[in-house]
Order: C-alpha cells, then structure tokens, then sequence
C-alpha cells in the first residue's frame, strides 16, 4: 500500500503538464471556430459584394452607354441636318444668292491654284471656311454646282458644331471631292506640307463607305478611329450621304474628337484600378484610357503598339481572343468573370444602340470584395481577444496546479533525479566506480539499483574491452610487419632471378659485338638489338623492384628512393626529369613510405597520360614543414570533373591525409599539373 501511495503521489506530477495541454487545446479549439465563422463570414460578405457590385456595374455601363449614344448620335444629328437642309433647299428652289454674301466662295473661279497644281484653294485670308479641291480633276458646272449649293452652309456649320460636346469640326464633300470645311484651321498648308493634297489626286468619291455602291440604304456611316493630320488628335468622324431626289450629291461630316472621349472614359472608374473602353460594331478598339490599351493584349506588345494611342483601330480580337470570344458570347447588358493578364476581373458590356458600339467597365475582383476582408478582420479581432481571455483563466488554474506539482516533484522526484544525473555526468567524465544511493523501493529505487547494477557491469566490459584493444593493436602491428617482409622477400627474389638473367644477356651480347668485329655484317646488328633489349629489360625490371618495394627507404632513406625512381622514369620513358632534393629528412618511417607512393603515382600518371616532355621532382625542407613538388609541362586537366577509374587521384590526398599532411593539386587543360604535398617536419 505504501508503495501505492509513493507511486500515486509521483504521478500528480502530470498534472501541470496535463493543464498547460489542456490550455493549448482549449485556445486551438476556440481560435479555429472563430477562423471557420470568419472565412465563412468573409465568404459571403464577398459573395453579396461580388453580386451587388455585378448589378451595379451593369445598370453603370448601361446608363453611361445610353449617355455616349445620345452624345454620338447628337453630332451624326447634325449631319443628318446640315444634309436634309441642303435637299431641301433644293428642293424648293429657294436657294439664297451666295453672290451677295461677303467672303463666301460660290463658283470656282474665287479658288487658287497651288504652284506644284496639287489643290484648288480659298486664298482668302477672311474666309469663313476652309474649301478644297483637287488639282488633277478640273473645276466644271459640278464644282460651280457643289460650291453653290454648299455656300447656305456657311451660317449653318457655326451652330451645328457648337450643339455638339466633342465635335471639332463639320464640312461637306460634293461629288468630285469639292471640301467645304469648318471651322478655318488652314488646311491648305497643312495638305500641302504633309504630302495629303498629293495622296489625293487619285481619290474617289466612289470608294467612300457613304457613296451609294457601299451605302445603298443612305444612312449615317462612322469611319474607323485615325489621327488627324491637322493636329487634332484621334479623330472618328460620322457621314451622311446628301440625295437630291435619287441623285447623289456628296456627304456631311463631322469629327469627333476621340481625346475628349478618352478623357471622359478616363473618369468613369466605380474603383481605383477599374478602366472602361469602347469597341465598334466590327470589334475595333474606339477609345480607352491612356496607360489601359496595354492592360487588354495578352501578347508582348510591338514597339508601334506601345506608342500612345497606338492600339486604337485595332481589333480586339488581334490584342486578346479569349476576351474577344468572352464579349460576344455575353448578351448585353451584363458581367462575365474572367482572367485578364492573370487577374481576375469583373467585366460589364453594355451597346450603344443606335450605333452599334459596345461600351465595357473593367473593374479587379479583388477591388470588389474589399470590403469582406475588414469584415474578415473584425472577426480575428473579436476571436483573439476571445483566445486570449480563455487563456488568461487557464493560466489561473495553471498556476495552482504548477504550485502543487512543483513540491510534490521536488520532493518525491527532484532529488532521486539529481543524484541519478550527478552519477550519469561521473561516468560521462570516465569514473565508472560511481554509484547512486538507493532512497525508496518504487520505480525510482529500481532505477537507482540498476544503475549501480550498469556501472558494475560498465567496468568490466572496459577492463576487457582494454586487453582486447592492446591484443588487436599487436595482431595490427604484426601483420604490417609480416606484410613487409613478403615485399621484401618477393623484392630480393625477383633481383636475384630475372634482373641476374637480364643482365647476363646484356653481358654476353656485348661479349658476341666483340667477337664479331672481324665479321659485322653477319651478326652486329643482330646482337646490337639483343643489347638494347636487354639493358631496356634491365632497367624495366629495376623499375618494377622498387614499384614492388623500395627497400632504399629503410637503407638509404627517401631522397636515394625519389633519385632511383627518377632514374628509371628517365630511361623508360625518355622524359627530361630534373630533382632538386634537400638532405634527408628526420620523418617516420609511414612518412617516408606515403610520399615515396605519393611521388610514384604522379609520376606515374605523367608517364601514362600528360603526354609530358619535362618533369620537375622537389623535395625541400623549409619553415618547419617537408614539401614535396611533382610539376610536369604536359597537357593538364580540370581537377573539378570526376575521372572513374583513376584511383590515384584518390589515393594521393589519402595518403597524405594520413600522415597529417595537406595535398594540393593545380592544373587546368593545356597549362600542365602541379602535385604539392606539405608534411609537418618533427
């Protein structure tokens, strides 16, 4: 039963752990149902926006589009007037003598001739309007006819113009192209200078949109956008064909000014980042905004389309497809929900109905639902103020309970714990003789038991993992030397049998070249190959003894192993080595052997593949410090790419690292390698 207790008590100690999880879990629950009611708020706070904002901008596009309507339809009204106020006149046969009006042209003969004959032309500084007619068609009865005839627009154009808010000027072209225009901007000149007057000479009259083979039903015709060459701006002008009876007469006009258009678009934004723009009925861009035109292409722009005004006329369907498709697919008025250059976008269409445009709002539907985002944010204010009160009172009962836990740890855990952690931190020191008091018979008395049972156990694993470390150290050592005295045994018996054999042939060829001196044309050359085959054998094999085991480094040291292997790399392979050795340094035996090994495979690696004529062989002491040096002149390579099967260039840096040196190697394609190794001299 007291074991029962003892263990009970301990257990109290979850208590703070449990409250503070209690804590969090309470705070994760009420902070994710106020973020579930705020996106839902949120949610539909933006979808009652995103509707309410659709009808809006609807009933905004429809109304502003019946506004451009009667704006547009006002200055065609005007040609339409000025056109049935010349029929009419005609008509009834009471057309007003121009003769009697001062500065009014009525006949051709009151026109000028250019000097290049390009344009007729009212010289008259005082005139009231502009007439124009061109050089290449001779004044005839149907000039007279036009002039006169036009002569009774001369106080109409006035008025006309003045009724209409973005008009900029009006006139009339008779059939052979007579011009009568208002108001006087001295348009002459400016034909004469721009190279007009001389584009028009092969103009006719047949080829406008307004002329009866192109307009049979006589309406009211809109031109596409252009830039006025008066200086104007962008012009869209509305012509209206003139009919005495059935007979075609030429047209009325009037220029709209599509600036002034512009500027009113420019203020018709329901948000900050919305614009509007109109199309005509063949789908081509009228007028937008400055800095907007681009905002509607889906493709890089040329350097022409990225001028001002550079993308008016244009089709959208050239500029953006999808929201070409998108518009004609919709039934104005209404609002489609599209992607527009990877934003998402509100867009409103709304048709001019007497003319046939379309006028659109582009408004972000991120500009749109706005408004949900504070209301999103409210809700976070309200549900971390929530968080934080509930969290306040837990932390009350937190603290009661972190009281209680708190003495009962440090009572029935803290010290058993302690001394447990002395004796865990004694034997992390390396005093595997320690050992913890056993205090009470519970779990933690069982734990203080065992692990003076492990530190017992601790001790004598060590002492014997000690004798079984000093046993394998001697079994290491052993086998090192047996290995090398195999080598040795294996050098001296290949000198004593194959090198003996060669050099006897060497011998006895250069015996057989003596005695053939009385006859050298029977066997002196013969021999003379035998003798070079040998003495090239001799070498090779001398070579290969010490590749084997170069028992100089134990005899004659390292300097007189690095002298032989250059010697035999100078005969076998006829390089031009040149050594520079400083005395023989005081380093270990392993020292010696690695760098020996170090030097063989350089070398080695030179004779196989750097196509080398020279080689430089360093061994110098200086600074403290033994530095070996291989530099050969041959074709290098990139030390950064891997080479599969070269294992030298492995070995090396091993080795060296072994020893406690540093390897170092330099070379690049075409500039030779460098092989540097630096050992501590001591």
């Amino acid at each position: 039963m007291v074991r029962f207790n003892r263990i009970s008590a301990k257990i109290a100690a979850g208590v703070m752990a449990f409250v503070l999880l209690l804590a969090l879990v309470t705070g994760a629950l009420v902070w994710r149902g106020f973020h579930q009611a705020e996106q839902a708020a949120a949610q539909r706070s933006a979808d009652s926006l995103q509707t309410q904002s659709r009808n809006t901008l609807i009933q905004l596009t429809a109304q502003e589009a019946q506004l451009y309507d009667l704006e547009l339809q006002q200055a065609a009204r005007a040609t339409k007037i000025a056109a049935d106020f010349m029929a009419q006149a005609r008509a009834s046969g009471k057309t007003p003598d121009a003769s009697a009006a001062p500065n009014v042209v009525y006949q051709a003969a009151q026109l000028t001739l250019s000097d290049n004959g390009l344009l007729y032309y009212d010289a008259n500084p005082k005139r009231r309007t502009e007439i124009l007619h061109i050089g290449s068609i001779p004044p005839d009865e149907v000039t007279d006819r036009s002039l006169r005839d036009s002569a009774i627009l001369e106080d109409l154009f006035p008025s006309l113009l003045a009724q209409t808010e973005t008009g900029v000027g009006i006139y009339f072209q008779g059939p052979q192209l007579t011009f009568r225009y208002y108001p006087v901007r001295g348009l002459p000149e400016l034909e004469l200078q721009n190279g007009a007057a001389e584009a028009a000479q092969t103009a006719r009259i047949e080829d406008f949109l307004v002329a009866p083979n192109n307009n049979p039903q006589r309406k009211t015709v809109w031109l596409p956008p252009y830039l006025d060459d008066a200086g104007q701006g962008l012009l869209v002008s509305a012509d209206t064909p003139i009919y005495y009876g059935d007979e075609f007469q030429g047209f009325i006009g009037i220029d709209v000014s599509l600036t002034r258009l512009i500027e009113r678009l420019s203020q018709l934004k329901p948000t900050p980042g919305s614009f509007a723009f109109l199309l005509d009925s063949e789908g081509r861009l009228i007028a937008v905004p400055d800095g907007r035109a681009a905002a509607l292409a889906n493709r890089p722009l040329s350097a022409q389309e990225q001028a001002a005004n550079g993308l008016l006329g244009a089709a959208l369907t050239e500029l953006n497809t999808e929201l070409a498709l998108a518009l004609q697919a919709a039934q104005p008025p209404d609002a489609l929900e599209i992607s527009l250059n990877g934003q998402p976008v509100i867009v409103t269409r709304a048709s001019l109905p007497n003319l046939g445009w379309t006028l659109s709002i582009v408004v972000p539907l991120a500009e749109v639902t706005a408004e949900s985002q504070s209301v999103a944010r409210a809700i976070e204010a309200d549900a971390i103020a929530t968080v934080r009160n509930t969290l306040l009172i837990m932390a009350l009962f937190f603290i009661g309970a972190a009281a209680v836990t708190l003495w009962l740890s440090q009572r029935f855990l803290a010290r058993p714990m302690t001394d447990m952690l002395s004796g865990v931190r004694a034997i992390t020191a390396g005093n595997l003789d320690v050992s913890v008091p056993v205090t009470s018979n519970d779990e933690l008395g069982e734990l203080a038991a065992s692990f003076n049972q492990m530190t017992d156990e601790l001790n004598r694993r060590t002492r014997e993992l000690a004798q079984t470390s000093a046993e394998l150290q001697l079994k290491e050592t052993q086998v090192k030397m047996a290995a090398l005295e195999e080598r040795q045994r294996l050098a001296r018996e290949l000198h004593d049998s194959v090198s003996q054999a060669l050099y006897g042939i060497a011998l006895g060829a250069r015996t057989a070249q003596t005695q053939l001196e009385r006859d050298p044309a029977r066997l002196g050359e013969p021999l003379e190959y035998i003798l070079s085959l040998a003495e090239a054998g001799l070498s090779e094999m001398r070579a290969l003894i010490f590749e084997l085991r170069p028992e100089s480094l134990q005899t004659e040291g390292l300097v007189a192993a690095l002298t032989k292997q250059s010697d035999a790399l100078r005969a076998r392979h006829k390089l031009d080595v040149v050594t520079r050795f400083d005395p023989e340094p005081e380093i270990s035996l392993e020292a010696k052997e690695a760098l020996y090994r170090i030097a063989q495979e350089a070398m080695h690696n030179v004779a196989r593949h750097a196509h080398a004529t020279r080689v430089e062989l360093s061994l110098l002491n200086a600074d403290g410090a033994l530095t070996l040096e291989i530099r050969d002149n041959g074709k290098g390579f990139d030390p950064a790419q891997p080479y599969p099967g070269h294992l030298g260039l492995k070995s090396m840096p091993e080795r060296a690292a072994h020893i406690g040196g540093a390897f170092h190697i330099e070379s690049r394609p075409g500039a030779g390698t460098v092989i540097t190794v630096t050992v501590p001299n001591g």
